[in-house]
């Protein structure tokens, strides 16, 4: 989720400048909050991240003592399947529901299930296979449902939770007025599932959806996956949504409105599919929605021809207008927001892109816990830059410098990658824009054979289920063979960002230079599992490009091995004439703080 690069241009964003000179106390800094948290512009802001943080906070303190949320821990069950029936008025900030929940006990003796469900809904009922059964308890966050008997390994069991009520004022439904009459539109991520049914609320359980949205006359419920519609005496309709594939809870979405539809095709990869691409605007936004739209289908393309036929070719894709300004990712349905799509003075190339890529990057492959939200916002901003070089042939590392950096030690993408996981979007610009520049440098270590071939490899063992960090980093090793603990280490888990003075000297006869390389950040690579011999300083390729005083010029290459804050690399110097301008990394391929890059003796 992000607002499109071409807009974040638009908001003020600055490339990265180079740093003449940095006050030592910059390096005691701790990571500054992005600009999307305290009102500052000068990086891309992410105006869905900020809900989502605002979301996480809110969760956290309903939730009471202990974690607001329950990610990657044994609750004994395993969930097969929900069908969530809702009957919603967008004129009415009410909801009727009723959750079927169909699981499978992981341990033997399961004897109760904890649902994350908000405490604001009045139970009407709640039924184990039939039968009434009360709860073992419940808060403000959290329905514990009591199995008696216990279920033993793999043994299955029914759920079944009706309830009624005012959705919580912050979670993820969102009653919104436009020209076109009132709207309801959902945004979960990240742990708001719980707002309006009862789940196990962890991106690792991942299940069968089945959403029926019953709504007025007129109105119109999108969800994800295909579609029936029923027609009732009294005039309301039910939509019944089902997606095939199991997903994570905080991708299942809900939109009910007066849409008008805009629709093209998807052609597959190898021309056997006509895949029909819907999608749900508001009337008084069409003309320009239709316009944005229109260029769907190629992206389409030309994300397939990067990462591989798209996840749901058999099924669908297309976008609803949305409350917020910017994307989010449901599998087969994006959300944009309703006053982007109906700006025709907009570019939204990028944030299309962006959403887009998140049916490979996030739905088919989703983080197992919120730590690694990365490997969906990070994959995603980087599929930006890709389609910017596939599409129109925009140089990646330029592209990366220009728009997704800000160029300060302690700014926007200070932050450690790896996120906290009780609010995942704090420190939205690490998790976005570092996170892409991580898989660029990473593409660049290892060559875009083995970087692509990796990615595909990563995809097809994790397809429509959870991925790691380490899993990540053990298949690009393994297809690769190249070893990347010191890399994960030192651009995921460490903070800021290396800060250089970099001279090259020439030797006396030409034949070889002598790169210099001075880290004058303050802070060391962090080692979770620290091994012998880990560097304490960043280790990289650095290219620089040599002139000499013909104009002639050429690109060496000195691998810093990191094991010294200041190191010389003495590489052959292919003009075979004395060195008399450089340019430091001349591809803007490393993330980094050029402080000064001089010739010496």
């Amino acid at each position: 989720m992000t607002v499109p690069a071409p807009e974040r241009r638009r908001l003020g964003r600055v490339a990265a400048p180079l740093l003449a000179a940095l006050p030592l106390l910059l390096l005691a800094e701790p990571p500054r909050p992005d600009p999307v948290e305290c009102g500052r512009g000068a990086l891309a802001a992410h105006p869905e991240a900020a809900a989502k943080a605002a979301l996480a906070r809110r969760a956290a303190r309903e939730a009471g003592p202990g974690p607001s949320h329950v990610e990657g821990l044994d609750r004994g069950v395993d969930v097969l399947t929900y069908d969530v029936s809702l009957s919603v008025d967008p004129a009415r900030e009410w909801l009727e529901g009723r959750t079927v929940i169909r699981l499978m006990a992981a341990v033997d003796g399961a004897s109760s299930v904890p649902l994350d469900f908000a405490g604001s809904y009045e139970l009407v009922e709640v039924l184990r296979d039939g039968r009434p059964v009360p709860p073992s308890s419940r808060t403000s966050s959290r329905l514990v449902l009591p199995l008696d008997p216990p279920l033993s390994r793999e043994s299955r069991t029914t759920l079944e939770v009706a309830y009624r009520g005012a959705p919580p004022g912050v979670g993820a439904l969102a009653f919104w007025g436009s020209p076109d009459g009132p709207v309801v539109t959902s945004l979960s991520e990240p742990f708001d599932a719980r707002t309006f049914w009862p789940c196990v609320d962890d991106p690792s359980d991942r299940a069968v959806v089945t959403v029926r949205a019953t709504v007025p006359p007129g109105v119109t419920a999108a969800s994800g996956g295909l579609v029936t519609e029923e027609a009732l005496p009294d005039g309301r309709r039910t939509f019944t949504w089902r997606l095939p594939q199991a997903i994570p809870t905080y991708l299942v979405a809900l939109s009910a409105g007066r849409f008008s539809t805009v629709t093209s095709t998807y052609v597959s990869r190898d021309g056997e599919v006509e895949m029909p691409v819907v999608s749900y605007v508001l009337p008084s936004t069409l003309a320009a929605a239709t316009t944005h739209l229109a260029a769907v289908p190629r992206h389409i393309e030309v994300l397939a021809g990067i990462f591989g036929e798209y996840p749901f070719v058999d099924t669908k894709y297309g976008i609803v207008a949305s409350h917020f300004r910017g994307g989010m990712e449901h599998p087969t349905l994006t959300s944009i927001g309703s006053e982007l799509l109906g700006d025709d003075s907009r570019d939204l190339t990028g944030l299309l892109v962006h959403e887009l890529a998140h049916q490979w990057w996030g739905d088919e492959v989703t983080m197992r816990t919120w730590d690694d939200i990365w490997l969906n916002e990070g994959f995603a901003t980087y599929a930006e830059v890709l389609y910017d070089e596939r599409a129109d042939g925009v140089e990646p590392g330029p592209n990366l410098a220009a728009w997704y950096d800000d160029g300060r030690y302690s700014g926007a993408l200070g932050a450690t990658v790896v996120a906290d996981p009780s609010n995942p979007f704090r420190y939205t610009g690490a998790v976005y824009e570092k996170g892409a520049w991580v898989l660029h440098m990473l593409r660049r270590l290892v060559g875009d054979e083995a970087f692509f071939d990796a990615l595909a490899v990563y995809r097809q063992r994790h397809a429509l289920g959870n991925a790691t960090r380490q899993e990540l980093r053990s298949e690009v090793e393994e297809v690769s063979g190249v070893g990347l603990k010191q890399f994960f280490d030192q651009w995921l888990e460490t903070p800021y960002r290396p800060i250089l003075r970099v001279t090259v000297g020439n030797v006396p006869d030409a034949s070889a230079v002598r790169v210099t390389v001075e880290q004058r950040q303050g802070h060391a690579v962090r080692h979770p599992q620290a091994a012998e011999g880990d560097a304490s300083w960043y280790a990289f390729p650095l290219r620089v490009r040599l002139t000499d005083a013909s104009g002639a010029s050429a690109n060496v290459t000195a691998n810093v091995s990191g094991r010294t804050a200041t190191e010389t690399v003495t590489v052959p110097n292919p003009l075979g004439r004395p060195v008399t301008k450089v340019v430091v990394d001349p591809s803007k391929d490393l993330l980094k703080i050029l402080e000064a890059a001089t010739v010496g003796g």
